[in-house]
Formats: C-alpha cells, sequence, structure tokens
C-alpha cells in the first residue's frame, strides 16, 4: 500500500489520524494538569515565595525524567514494536491520572509533583516511539508533511490544554474531583486513539539491554559524532528548544515589565508564540514537499532573529503578539526539517537510541535556557528588551554562518524557491533517483533552467558538467566550485577528456551527477543525436543511468526558441513544467538508446 505524502491523504488515512490524536491528547492532557497543578499551587500557596519555589520545583520534575531515563526510552523502542510502546504507555497514562484525580482531591503538593513525574516519565518513554515510527510507516516524500502536522498539533495542544486547564479550574476549583476525573476520561480516549495506529514490527536491536541509562546517551553521542549531519541536526533542534524555553520566561517577564498586560493577556502571548510554531510547521512541510528541505533551516533562523529584533523593540499587546507569530512561524521553518532529517536519516536499528539521545540534549537546551535568564536578567540586570535582542541578533549571525556552512543547499533552496513562483513544476519517477551512491542523471537541454529543474527530482545534492569558459570566470569562479560543478568543453582535447574522468571521479566516490548529453541546448525543440562523453562517465563504473525529460520550457524567454536566450517571449504565466525520471538503463546503452530512452518519456502522458 502507498504510503500518504500529501496533507490530504495524511489526513484521510485512519492509521495516522490515530497516532495524531493520540499524540494530541497526550500532550493536551499534560498541559491541562500542569496548567491545573499551577494555579492550584498560587490558590493554596499563601505566602507567594512558597508558590514561586513549588513552580520552579515543578519544572524541575518534570526535566528529570528526560535526562535519567532517556536511554531507557531509546532502547525500549529500538527493541520493541513502535506501536506497541506508544499503545503500553499511552495505557499508563490512564494509571497515572488516576493518581492525579486523587492527588488533585486530597490537595497535596508532594502528591501532585509524584504525578508530575510519572507524567513526564510517560513523555520521555513516548518520545523517541512516536517520532521514530514515522519513517517506519511512511515514505521520505512524506515524512516533512507528517512532522508539520505533528508539530501543529503538538503546539496546539498545548494552547488549548492551557486554555482549558484554566477554564476547568475557574468553575471546579471547589470541587477538585470533577478535574481530576475528566483528566482520567481523557486519557482513557488517548489510550483507545492508539488502538488503530499502524502496527509496525521491531526495529531488531539485538545489543543488549543497558541497566545504566547514560551508557546509552554516551553511545548516542558517539554515533553522531561519526555522522556530523546527525549530529548538526541535534545541535540545531536543542536550540530551537534553548530559545523556545527563554522566550516562554521572557515573555513572563516582557508582560509585566515592558509591555504591562494582564495575565490573561500573557497567556495570549505564549498562545500567539505557539500559533506561529504550528502555521510555520506546516508550511514547512509543505515547501519541502516530497523531500526534507534542510535550505529551510539558515532561512528560518534570519527570520527568527528579525523577529527577535522586532519583538524587542515592541511596547503595546497586538504589535507584540504579531511578532511572537512570525518568530514561531520562523521556529517552525527552523525545526521542521531538523526534526525529519534526524528521523529519516537514524539507522533504524538505532533510531530510538538517537532520538533518546536528542531528547537528552534538548532538556539541555532547556535548562541552559535557564541558566541565561539567571544570569542575563538576575545577575546582569538586563533587561527583557536587551535580553531578546542580543537572542535576535545571535540568530541573525548564525543564520549567515549556517547558510555559508552548508552553501550548497541554502543555495540550491533559494534557487527552487525562485524556479518554483515562476514555474509550476511537476515532478515524476523520484523512485528512480537514489536516496545515497552515485548515479549519473541524463537529460534534454531545453532552456538555461535545466539545471534547476533536475534539481527538482531529489533533495540530494547534484555536481553538473559546466561550459567552462562560464566556470572560469573570474567572478564566479570560486562560488562554482564551491557548489561542485565539473568545467568541460571549451579547452583543450586533454581538458575535456579529464573532465570527464572527473566526474567518474565523482560518481564512484557516491556523488550525483548530471550531463546533457546533446551537448547543446536546443533550437528547435527536438532532442537532437546524444554524444558519446556520458559513456566514458560511467565506463566500468556498474552504476545506474537515469534518463530524463523536461518537457514545458521551449518557446520560453531562458529557451533559444527564437535564435537565442531572452529572444522568445512566450506569455505564460507560471507555465507548467513536467520533469520525468524514467527507470534506470540496465547494463550498457548506446548514445542512440538512451536518446530512445528519453524520447519515450516525453510520449507518456502526464500525471498533472
Amino acid at each position: 500500500m502507498e504510503t500518504p505524502s500529501t496533507y490530504k491523504q495524511l489526513a484521510l488515512d485512519h492509521r495516522f489520524q490515530s497516532f495524531l490524536w493520540t499524540q494530541f491528547l497526550g500532550a493536551f492532557n499534560d498541559n491541562v494538569f500542569k496548567i491545573v497543578v499551577s494555579l492550584f499551587a498560587v490558590q493554596v500557596a499563601a505566602d507567594g515565595e512558597v508558590s514561586s519555589k513549588f513552580l520552579a520545583l515543578a519544572g524541575v520534575v518534570f526535566v528529570l525524567p528526560f535526562l535519567l531515563f532517556a536511554g531507557y526510552a531509546g532502547q525500549v523502542a529500538d527493541r520493541f514494536s513502535k506501536t506497541r510502546v506508544l499503545q503500553i504507555t499511552k495505557a499508563g497514562e490512564i494509571f497515572i491520572m488516576a493518581f492525579g484525580a486523587w492527588a488533585l482531591y486530597m490537595g497535596r503538593m508532594d502528591l501532585m509533583l509524584c504525578v508530575l513525574f510519572l507524567l513526564a516519565c510517560q513523555a520521555n518513554s513516548f518520545s523517541p516511539a512516536k517520532y521514530g515510527i514515522l519513517p517506519e510507516i511512511m515514505s521520505e516524500s512524506g515524512i516533512s508533511r507528517a512532522n508539520g502536522l505533528l508539530e501543529l498539533s503538538t503546539f496546539v495542544a498545548i494552547v488549548a490544554g492551557s486554555g482549558f486547564g484554566t477554564s476547568l479550574f475557574e468553575h471546579w476549583k471547589s470541587t477538585p474531583v470533577y478535574l481530576g476525573l475528566t483528566l482520567f476520561v481523557i486519557a482513557i480516549v488517548g489510550s483507545i486513539a492508539s488502538l488503530g495506529i499502524q502496527k509496525v514490527p521491531a526495529a531488531g536491536s539485538t545489543e543488549p539491554f543497558r541497566l545504566n541509562p547514560f551508557k546509552e546517551i554516551i553511545e548516542g553521542c558517539a554515533s553522531l559524532r561519526r555522522n556530523k549531519p546527525l549530529m548538526w541536526s541535534v545541535i540545531g533542534i536543542s536550540w530551537f528548544w534553548l530559545v523556545g524555553a527563554l522566550f516562554q520566561m521572557g515573555l513572563i517577564l516582557a508582560g509585566k515589565e515592558v509591555l504591562h498586560v494582564s495575565e490573561t493577556e500573557s497567556g495570549l502571548l505564549i498562545a500567539a508564540l505557539a500559533v506561529g510554531i504550528g502555521i510555520g510547521s506546516v508550511l514547512a512541510g509543505t515547501i519541502s514537499g516530497k523531500h526534507i528541505e534542510l535550505g529551510l533551516v539558515p532561512a528560518g533562523a534570519l527570520l527568527m532573529g528579525i523577529a527577535c529584533v522586532g519583538f524587542s523593540m515592541t511596547r503595546t499587546f497586538m504589535p507584540a503578539c504579531a511578532w511572537l507569530v512570525g518568530v514561531g512561524f520562523a521556529g517552525g521553518l527552523f525545526a521542521v526539517p531538523l526534526n525529519a532529517y534526524l528521523q529519516d536519516r537514524s539507522d533504524k536499528h538505532e533510531r530510538g537510541r538517537l532520538l533518546a539521545t536528542n531528547n537528552f540534549v534538548n532538556m539541555f537546551g532547556v535548562m541552559a535556557a535557564s541558566g541565561l535568564l539567571w544570569l542575563l536578567h538576575d545577575r546582569l540586570g538586563w533587561t527583557t528588551s536587551q535580553m531578546l535582542m542580543a537572542l535576535g541578533f545571535v540568530m541573525i549571525v548564525g543564520s549567515v554562518v549556517t547558510a555559508l556552512f552548508m552553501l550548497q543547499i541554502t543555495v540550491r533552496f533559494i534557487v527552487l524557491t525562485v524556479a518554483k513562483l515562476a514555474f509550476r513544476i511537476h515532478v515524476e519517477g523520484t523512485a528512480s533517483i537514489p536516496a545515497e551512491g552515485g548515479a549519473l542523471l541524463t537529460a534534454n537541454h531545453v532552456s538555461l533552467a535545466d539545471a534547476v529543474m533536475l534539481s527538482c527530482l531529489t533533495d540530494r545534492p547534484v555536481r553538473f558538467l559546466m561550459w567552462r569558459p562560464l566556470y572560469e570566470h573570474a567572478l564566479l569562479h570560486r562560488f562554482f566550485a564551491r557548489m561542485g560543478a565539473i568545467p568541460v568543453g571549451g579547452g583543450t582535447a586533454v581538458e575535456n577528456v579529464n573532465a570527464l574522468d572527473g566526474a567518474r571521479d565523482a560518481l564512484v566516490a557516491g556523488d550525483l551527477v548530471a550531463i546533457f548529453p546533446e551537448g547543446h541546448i536546443t533550437r528547435d525543440g527536438s532532442i537532437d543525436e546524444f554524444k558519446r562523453g556520458f559513456e566514458r562517465v560511467v565506463r566500468d563504473t556498474g552504476l545506474p543511468i537515469i534518463p530524463v525529460h523536461i518537457d514545458g520550457l521551449y518557446g520560453h524567454p531562458l529557451s533559444y526558441a527564437g535564435g537565442g536566450a531572452l529572444r522568445s517571449w512566450k506569455r505564460t504565466f507560471r507555465p507548467l513544467v513536467t520533469v520525468r525520471a524514467g527507470e534506470p538503463a540496465a547494463g550498457e546503452i548506446t548514445p542512440e538508446g538512451l536518446r530512445e530512452s528519453v524520447l519515450q518519456l516525453a510520449e507518456q502522458p502526464s500525471a498533472a
């Protein structure tokens, strides 16, 4: 059965709905209980200092299990079916909420702290299985959108749970048993929803169960050190948690010190931040489409920094809400691709371990936020506005550094974003592009935009053979070199042969390489004869040759219709461009045979 990949398919898939409702009701119930307990503490503690100490202690209690038991949660997720882990932990929530109902009825703070600790233990066990199951129930084409919906539902649960908890407390604070029974019923409904989650087999880890949970985290950190892209993903996600925690705490202070708003309006500020994250998360899934778009990371960081600075300069309520929606929106763009990348690129036998390690490091981000708040606000006397402005500038600088660090991904994202605004791009046959390892993409040459269109087939970087005089341009040479272009043509025969050999070396090294076998852009829209250069590139490699046909660009100003570029002005707003990849060529193939494969792709009806 084809896995859901579009938002419509996800919405209609009952198994994914069960998964989404399960985690939504869990997050919702957690936040209802936390806000009820917080309000209960303020009511019963006559001494305000006692109340604040209790609230601080509650925060520590909820973080502690993620530090102490994350290793256990990762081992369980790797050893057993993640479906069963989710269902069992949800069933455990029923007993925890039964205990919570009794604690509320008794009005005892110590018992409520115990319930918070147990809820955190349950969330810690739930998290690696929740994020780890996504790559097992869907392909890469749907994982970004699934993460977008997951983050949206999580933050909707936070906002709705906090609001619902406040309303419950207001109506039933004199009869807390009703509060507890409501939480108990929600836990039962969530457990029933979990029974519909798609069943997946155990991941198959054969490593012995470690009684020392920190050993598992140490192993996870060692794996991340060996896989630098995953390591940077975890660092980025933890930075997101640090910023989020600092903002959540800073908003309470900003509401009193800067905006001078009521407690209800302070809650609306937090809600604005959460709503922005939800919207940004869904848009990140939409932009990513069938791939994981890491180019959103520096863009999200830049927008988040700008919104932080904007908020720090605001002194009135409504503009503050608008800036906070912007901060959250950018945060969603930033976090979704990182979470999707970590889930999809982790080895399935240690995915639980790496996700548990991620949770562990995330909690250090949360604690670092508390430490920064104490240092900057309490010890150094910075105002909230100064703290958030500094944070914004750090994020702006960090976005530039990140963009330079991942230049090829960033440039690809910018170029593809512009292309998707200028064209309606429809891709077919993406399954033909290998997820890893070398392959040669061979396409007809219609326009100056063909390299961009080929890049739409995959989220992997593609190395293009480029006309040498353009590659060696004084102002552009360093940029093209950083982008991995391979110069060919316009030189001596020896230089051209060496260029083809360089492309072959790139293939053997595991890169995707693209070549236009015609050697020139078509003048009349037809596919000219293919030259033999591609044969030298793949000779003795055994690597696949993937034919690709590009249709819809002839007659565009970027084509050579009319005799050259910019000589034809086809009046079509956002023309439809179809990029279709065919099955990899089996064995050796002649230029005539490869051209015939591309022609056959041209004759296939489009699904657009």
